[in-house]
Formats: structure tokens, C-alpha cells, sequence
């Protein structure tokens, strides 16, 4: 993994664990985040372009296996 994909998993580990506020995202009652919604408000905050096969691998890839599909 890259740094800036590693930024960028730590980045949304930050949004979905502790703020999903600061791109205006809200989780559900048990805690999980609409994709697309994610995906958009990275896009729009972080500056940058995540898409759906570069999130796959941070999912895939990520050495903590904090994320869950």
C-alpha cells in the first residue's frame, strides 16, 4: 500500500470510527455507512478522487482488518 492509499485509510478509519460528521455522513443504527455516501463525501472534502475499486483495496489490503464488507 502507497502512502497516499495508506493516508487515506487512516482517513477514513478517522470518519467512519470516530467523526463521519466532517463529511457529512451519518451511520446507522448499527454503525455502517452507505458506500456511495462515503465515497462522495471524501471526494468532496478530501480534495481527491476515491472510487469504488480503490476503496476494495484499502478494504482488502489493510493490515489492522478494520474495515468489514
Amino acid at each position: 500500500m502507497g502512502k497516499q492509499t495508506r493516508n487515506l485509510s487512516k482517513f477514513i478509519s478517522l470518519i467512519l470510527r470516530h467523526k463521519p460528521e466532517i463529511i457529512g455522513l451519518t451511520l446507522d443504527e448499527h454503525g455502517w455507512a452507505d458506500v456511495q455516501e462515503l465515497m462522495k463525501g471524501i471526494n468532496q472534502s478530501k480534495g481527491q478522487s476515491i472510487d469504488l475499486e480503490l476503496l476494495e483495496e484499502i478494504v482488502r489490503t489493510d493490515e489492522k482488518q478494520r474495515y468489514s464488507c
